[in-house]
């Protein structure tokens, strides 16, 4: 078994990942309170994402780098190609996806609920 690893220059926030026509980008996004999270997307290089998948979240974006090359590393093991200098076109998406990361069924219910009086009466 060869394992790989993506060892890259500088920091690393966006990663497209190329095989044929088929792309994968990886995104690092602040989700909050300091927080990074990761977030996947692959479809058609000339489409739209058709599949996808959140990490984290991490403390530092340095942790979720890390997990980006190891990621990076498995797809090259797979065949595909990082394309650092390639533009990312996924970037909404990701960043729309990144914003459900740590939040439970819960708190994002809670996040749409409305209150009609949103001052609580005095005992």
């Amino acid at each position: 078994m060869k394992l790989h690893y993506f060892h890259g220059r500088g920091p690393l926030r966006d990663l497209v990942m190329l095989q044929g026509n088929q792309r994968i980008e990886l995104h690092i996004r602040p989700v909050g309170d300091g927080l990074w999270g990761l977030v996947a997307l692959a479809g058609p290089d000339q489409g739209r994402p058709d599949g996808q998948f959140c990490r984290g979240p991490w403390k530092t974006q340095a942790r979720a780098e890390s997990v980006l090359r190891s990621i990076a590393g498995t797809m090259m093991g797979k065949g595909y190609e990082p394309c650092p200098g390639d533009y990312v076109v996924w970037s909404v998406t990701a960043q729309r996806l990144a914003r459900t990361i740590g939040v439970t069924d819960t708190e994002a219910s809670a996040k749409h609920d409305t209150d009609p009086d949103p001052f609580e009466p005095l005992a």
